[in-house]
């Protein structure tokens, strides 16, 4: 072997191993992070997490209880400023505990976080979608968004094994349903919030102990459909910003929200092995914390 094949190849192994240092550091930046900002935190009784595994109605949730609570009031720049992301915006350093003391009660939080990772003492509302219906939208969020070039049968077993992003979807669902009986809890199907929108929407305010006298409920109900909720997509999509910096051109962050897709694109064989697989039971480690925290 010569010097020049050497050293070029010495090279190219510091580059890969000096990468994932970087990549390591940062992942341990950002759990310190979001430990730190997870300790500070102050919980208020009247706080709200709405949580759910990726692409199952978070921002559905998120922009009903905004609408439910605030009524008629300007909207929002962003849903961000009225509803932060609690893990991410800590971990990245948007937010610190301080800073979210700033915002006025009741409060409300987006998340991705299994209950165990929250903080006690306030309301949630965990969000559950058609499981097929999440990977097929997680799917398409993989190949608009983070550069992912293989095909569904691929993602598929990406998925059922749970190597993906927020790891395995069977056990979020799994551990949120063992806190289901909590009265603190509320649990709402994605299916229902499309299909019956005031009857959750009632669910929602009755939970969360709002007054929604006046137009509050029928604006929730009229502006949380999938057409007004795409015409205002600005709102909503939190990543444009950073996928532009990245040289990514988004495209639609809202897409059909359509229920059954999911069966309608996978083979006999794909969807039995999807109703086989079983939650693990398994809380992820800390370990694990930095993939919630992208």
């Amino acid at each position: 072997m010569g010097p020049s094949k050497f050293t070029s190849g010495a090279f190219a192994l510091t580059s890969r191993a000096l990468g994932a240092a970087i990549r390591n550091l940062d992942h341990a930046r950002r759990i310190a992070n979001f430990l730190r900002g997870r300790a500070e935190f102050e919980v208020r009784r009247d706080d709200v997490f709405i949580s759910s595994y990726p692409r199952s109605g978070t921002t559905l949730t998120q922009w009903m209880v905004y609408l439910l609570s605030h009524g008629c009031e300007t909207e929002p720049a962003h849903i961000t400023e009225v509803s932060p992301w609690f893990e991410r915006s800590l971990a990245i350093g948007e937010h610190t505990a301080k800073s979210l003391d700033a915002y006025p009660s009741p409060r409300v939080f987006k998340s991705h976080l299994p209950r165990e990772w929250l903080p006690d003492g306030a309301r949630y509302i965990y969000v559950e979608r058609d499981g097929q219906d999440v990977l097929l939208s997680y799917y398409n969020l993989y190949r608009d968004y983070l550069g992912f070039d293989g095909d569904l049968d691929a993602f598929h077993r990406r998925f059922v094994a749970g190597k993906v992003q927020y790891g395995s979807w069977f056990d979020h669902v799994e551990g949120w349903h063992l806190h289901a009986s909590s009265p603190n809890v509320l649990m709402l199907r994605y299916e229902s919030l499309r299909s019956e929108r005031k009857k959750n929407a009632e669910r929602i305010a009755e939970f969360l102990q709002l007054d929604v006298a006046g137009g509050a409920l029928d604006q929730a109900v009229s502006e949380t459909s999938l057409e007004a909720m795409k015409a205002r997509e600005h709102v909503f999509d939190h990543a444009t910003a950073l996928l532009l910096e990245r040289g990514v051109h988004p495209r639609s962050f809202i897409r059909t929200g359509s229920v059954g897709e999911g069966g309608l694109h996978l083979s006999e064989e794909q969807k039995r092995a999807f109703t086989e697989t079983r939650s693990t039971g398994r809380l992820p480690a800390i370990r694990e914390l930095a993939a919630f925290l992208q």
